[in-house]
């Protein structure tokens, strides 16, 4: 085979998804698809720090996984997300990557989709509509203006106002990136859901309510951030499919979280026919941070998941 007469080095893996030097700050990264995120961008090279409300978890976290630093900040409390960046800014004087990752479930109730009360799913086994007195009762008792305010704070609210809050430092990062050899721009990722594409409501109106809130919001920010701010920042979404995590598993323990999701995958109607492994979750979020066209995109990385729903 005759020698290339064009070099491949620019297109190597290791020089496209490269992160070295930039800095990282994950939000919800104490366990489940915010550590997976975390362990990526910093395998990559980043400098990760990591934030969580519960504050005992996160030294122990920082010095397993080999992270830079921690930040205690409650997503939920503007108080404590000013407090996290006056904290963050006498260790850094910018943000080169910010991934919203914080979240919970909210309400659940059980109505006439393909979503059983134990979390397994199967289009063909489609369940019995109940009546509109039994269907108004099961709304009411498992939902209330409170706990979809509680859901629709952590999942949608708090996406908004850490990326407003840390907008300086991620302008002072694109700043710093466009006088780099590869120059890159800064970039905000949220954490959606394939729950905010597909049309059943999955036994939780609210979780997938406030998760199509992120995915506009995301849209959104997007354009402001690009044409609004001086200093472009991108702004992109993660919207993973069934991950083992401890708001989808029965058990906290990430081994029998595992084994749980298992148990249900033959009626699951996912084609790859397994839920996502935390590797999966660090390589789109290694994707999103390093690839500078990508800007108000949504990441669906759910097995085809959403090809089986309505």
């Amino acid at each position: 085979m005759s020698s290339p007469q064009f070099s491949l080095d620019s297109f190597k893996p290791s020089k496209l998804f490269d992160l070295t030097g930039r800095v990282a700050l994950v939000t919800g990264a104490g366990t489940g698809i915010g550590l997976a995120q975390a362990q990526g961008l910093a395998a990559a090279g980043a400098k990760v720090y990591i934030a969580s409300r519960r504050g005992d978890m996160l030294a122990d976290v920082v010095k397993k996984y080999g992270f830079h630093d921690y930040l205690e900040m409650d997503v939920t409390d503007k108080s404590s997300i000013e407090s996290a960046v006056q904290s963050f800014s006498k260790k850094e004087d910018r943000l080169d990557i910010l991934v919203s990752n914080a979240g919970g479930a909210g309400p659940t109730h059980f109505g006439a989709d393909t979503s059983a009360p134990d979390g397994t799913t199967d289009p063909a086994k489609k369940h019995e509509p109940m009546s509109a007195d039994d269907y108004k009762k099961n709304m009411d008792k498992n939902n209330s203006f409170e706990s979809w305010t509680d859901i629709f704070a952590v999942n949608s609210f708090a996406l908004f106002f850490v990326a407003t809050a840390f907008l300086p430092l991620l302008a002072k990062g694109t700043e710093y990136g466009q006088k780099q050899q590869q120059p890159f721009t800064s970039t905000v990722i949220s954490t959606s859901s394939i729950s905010s594409i597909v049309n059943q409501s999955q036994m939780h109106f609210a979780y997938n309510s406030s998760k199509a809130a992120v995915v506009k919001l995301t849209e959104t920010m997007a354009y402001e951030f690009a044409y609004s701010v001086k200093e472009k920042i991108r702004v992109n979404s993660v919207a993973p499919g069934v991950v083992p995590s401890q708001m989808t598993a029965d058990n906290r323990d990430p081994e029998t979280s595992k084994s749980s999701l298992k148990e249900k995958l033959p009626v699951m109607s996912i084609p790859v026919g397994r839920p996502a492994r935390e590797e999966e979750m660090a390589s789109a979020i290694i994707y999103l941070a390093a690839g500078e066209y990508l800007h108000g995109t949504i990441l669906s990385v759910d097995g085809g998941f959403s090809l089986s729903q309505p």
